[in-house]
């Protein structure tokens, strides 16, 4: 006879075994996910853009200066500008610091610009690209405001712009900005 702590013993390693034994499945691997494409833009047409340009324009009687030094960010996806503009006269005090970026929406075929700065300015440019050596954008503003900014490429140091811009009320200021590229 066999004793009965052996005997309760051995059915305990008997179902221990049965939950540790393998069970087999007729389940499929989960399959592998589908890599969603990251297509960047083609920034061949902007990158004389990066490095950093000295500009300056006419506003209210006065030369306005400008630095803004363009690289390409946010992986690759974007050309991302960092503006400043020193105080300048009595109706703005401070310095205007900007960012932009800018990208290739292929889904609209445009050109997209996306700008804000420390006045709480925002804007949202789009260009159909170069036309030659000028390239357009086109501003809507929420409020009604308006704008268009031709830029001409007079070489890879050196762009001139066309800018005019009509607030809500129907209000138009156009100037001209020149820029020039620093010395590497």
């Amino acid at each position: 006879m066999r004793h009965p702590a052996l005997l309760l013993l051995s059915a305990a390693a008997f179902v221990l075994a049965l939950v540790a034994a393998p069970v087999a499945s007729t389940a499929q691997p989960a399959p592998a996910p589908t890599m969603v494409p990251n297509a960047k833009p083609d920034f061949s047409s902007m990158m004389f853009l990066t490095g950093t340009w000295n500009c300056s324009q006419m506003l209210r009687g006065k030369t306005r200066a400008d630095t803004s030094t363009t690289t390409v960010g946010m992986d690759g996806m974007w050309l991302v500008s960092q503006d400043t503009a020193p105080p300048f006269d009595q109706f703005r005090t401070w310095t205007v610091n900007g960012t932009s970026y800018m990208t290739y929406d292929a889904t609209i075929k445009q050109w997209v610009q996306v700008g804000v700065d420390n006045g709480g300015g925002y804007g949202i440019s789009t260009s159909p690209g170069w036309q030659g050596n000028t390239i357009t954008w086109t501003t809507k503003g929420l409020d009604g405001s308006s704008g268009t900014d031709q830029i001409t490429k007079d070489s890879d140091t050196k762009t001139t712009d066309a800018s005019s811009a009509t607030d809500a009320q129907g209000h138009t200021t156009t100037t001209t900005i020149t820029c020039t590229k620093a010395a590497s």
